[in-house]
C-alpha cells in the first residue's frame, strides 16, 4: 500500500457554511474551481491524490481517503482512527476501474455524501490519466521479461538510497550482486525459451528471499542486484542462505543444476555508487573463482 502521511492537517466547516451546504448539497462554483485547479498541480498519482484530499477536506471533513484501483491500494491519511466509511465507484470512460472510500469518526450526513459524490466525479476526469502515467512509469522501470526493476530503475533507486544513507547513516545499506553460473550452457543446450523460464523463475525466487523494504533488479542478461535496507552483513548472508535453499527446492532449476555467484558490499561513509558497486562486483567474482577452483556450487 502506498501511504501518504499529512501531519497536523484538519479543517472543520463553520456552522454558517455547514448550514448553507446542507440547504443546497451542491458544490458552488468556487469550490469546484478550487478542486479542478488542485488536480492540475500534479499529474502523478500520489501527489494528485494528496492534493485532492487536502482540498476536499476543506468542504467535507474526513480523516482518511483510500483508493483501490488496478490491484493496488493508495491511502492518504489525515488522522488516526475511523469507524465510518463511504465508498464510491471510480470509472474511466464508463468502465469501472476501482473505488474510493472516505473515512472518519462519525457518520456522514446525506448532504455530505452528495458533496463527496460530486467531488469524486471531478477526480475521475483526471484519475484515468494519472493511472495511465503510473503504468507507463512502471513499464519503463521494469524488466520486460521478469517484471522486476531494470537497470535504469536500479540506478535511480541506488542514487536515492545513497542520499538516504547520508541523512541516516546508522540505517545500513547493502548492495548484493548475483549472476547465474552456466546460464549460457543452459541456453545452448535447452534453447532460449528454457533460458527465459530460468530467468523468470530465478527472479520470482529472489523476490521471496528478501523483505518488503528490500529491492530486486535484473541489471543484465543473467545479472541481478539487490538493495537491502536497513541492513548489515548478516542481512546479506541471510538472503544468500534463503536463496540457496530455495534453488534446491525448485525442481526445474535443481535438475538444470543452476547455481549463482553472490557478492555484496556494505555502505561506508563516503562511498558513492561506483565504489559500492565495484566492491560488490569484486566480492562476487572472488566468490565465483573460489567456487570454480574447489569445484563447488557458488550458491
Amino acid at each position: 500500500m502506498d501511504l501518504l502521511e499529512v501531519s497536523n492537517f484538519s479543517y472543520k466547516l463553520n456552522p454558517l457554511k455547514s448550514l448553507k451546504l446542507k440547504d443546497k448539497a451542491k458544490l458552488d462554483s468556487e469550490s469546484r474551481l478550487a478542486i479542478l485547479e488542485t488536480l492540475q498541480l500534479s499529474f502523478e498519482l500520489n501527489p494528485m491524490l494528496e492534493n485532492f484530499c487536502r482540498q476536499s477536506n476543506r468542504i467535507v471533513n474526513f480523516s482518511a481517503m483510500q483508493i483501490q484501483a488496478e490491484g493496488q491500494t493508495f491511502e492518504v491519511k489525515l488522522s488516526d482512527g475511523h469507524r465510518y466509511y463511504r465508498s464510491f465507484n471510480l470509472e474511466d470512460k464508463g468502465i469501472l476501474i476501482g473505488n474510493l472510500t472516505f473515512k472518519r469518526h462519525h457518520p456522514f450526513e446525506s448532504y455530505e455524501i452528495s458533496l463527496l459524490s460530486q467531488m469524486v466525479k471531478l477526480l475521475q476526469a483526471n484519475l484515468g490519466n494519472a493511472l495511465h502515467m503510473r503504468r507507463l512509469q512502471q513499464q519503463v522501470r521494469s524488466d520486460y521479461l521478469t517484471g522486476i526493476g531494470n537497470r535504469a530503475h536500479f540506478d535511480e533507486i541506488l542514487s536515492l538510497s545513497l542520499d538516504q544513507q547520508q541523512r541516516q547513516p546508522n540505517q545500513g545499506l547493502v548492495l548484493a550482486l548475483l549472476d547465474l553460473n552456466g546460464f549460457k550452457q543452459i541456453n545452448d543446450q535447452h534453447g532460449h525459451a528454457i533460458g527465459d523460464d530460468v530467468l523468470i523463475r530465478f527472479a520470482n525466487i529472489l523476490q521471496t528471499c528478501i523483505r518488503g523494504s528490500d529491492r530486486c533488479f535484473r541489471i543484465g542478461g543473467d545479472e541481478f542486484a539487490l538493495l537491502l535496507s536497513p541492513a548489515n552483513s548478516q542481512s546479506a548472508q541471510n538472503v544468500e542462505r534463503r536463496l540457496a535453499q530455495s534453488l534446491i527446492q525448485d525442481d526445474m532449476l535443481c535438475n538444470l543444476q543452476l547455481s549463482t555467484s553472490f557478492g555484496y558490499s556494505l555502505w561506508n561513509a563516503g562511498d558513492n555508487a561506483e565504489a559500492l558497486f565495484n566492491a560488490a562486483d569484486q566480492h562476487m567474482y572472488d566468490h565465483k573463482r573460489l567456487s570454480t577452483k574447489l569445484g563447488l556450487s557458488a550458491v
